[in-house]
């Protein structure tokens, strides 16, 4: 086993677990669809967290060359991976009683600011690592694209008031995570 596929099983790990929960809450919703009361903006806040866990597992393949991984370089991505399993956990609604009505808009209103908040910290976080990780600035940049519109847009959904912008910068970040799964997935054909 290389050092890589011994570290890259470490950070499957939390996202498979991360991805059970968003499966797991998608699930547990339609079998109560009839109780559900749906939210846009929940909705874009859910596709934004699968398809940022699943670009941001794939984006480790372009690693699968580093012969020697020192303690920040699997540390820093357990850490980012772990904000993200939070993320993907909170955005979906713990279990409730088989005959509750789950209301998205509400639990968007109630819990929207901590996964709003974990994902800002996800992307700052990566952005870090980027940086850290970069031979220059022009490289950095480069790399850090997508973890730069998405803090901006996440700081922005994190102090929206109004629901229009609430649901234009989850709009945004769906969106964006869309383009990032798919060039990060494209990776994975090299």
């Amino acid at each position: 086993m290389t050092s890589f596929e011994f570290v890259f099983a470490l950070i499957s790990v939390v996202t498979s677990l991360a991805l059970t929960r968003i499966l797991s809450g998608i699930v547990s919703l339609y079998r109560r669809a009839d109780r559900v009361r749906l939210s846009w903006r929940h909705a874009f806040w859910t596709a934004t967290a699968l398809m940022v866990l699943i670009g941001n597992w794939s984006a480790f393949w372009g690693l699968r060359s580093v012969q020697a991984w020192s303690v920040p370089d699997v540390l820093i991505p357990l850490l980012y991976t772990s904000v993200l399993y939070a993320f993907c956990d909170l955005v979906m609604p713990d279990g409730q009683a088989e005959s509750a009505v789950v209301d998205l808009r509400e639990f968007h209103a109630r819990e929207g600011r901590r996964y709003k908040m974990l994902q800002l910290i996800f992307a700052i976080v990566v952005i870090g690592e980027l940086a850290r990780s970069s031979a220059s600035v022009d490289e950095w940049l480069g790399k850090s694209i997508f973890a730069m519109a998405a803090a901006v847009i996440g700081a922005i959904a994190l102090r929206a008031r109004s629901i229009w912008l609430d649901t234009s910068t989850a709009a945004a970040l769906t969106a964006l995570a869309a383009s990032f799964m798919v060039a990060r997935l494209q990776v994975l054909a090299t």
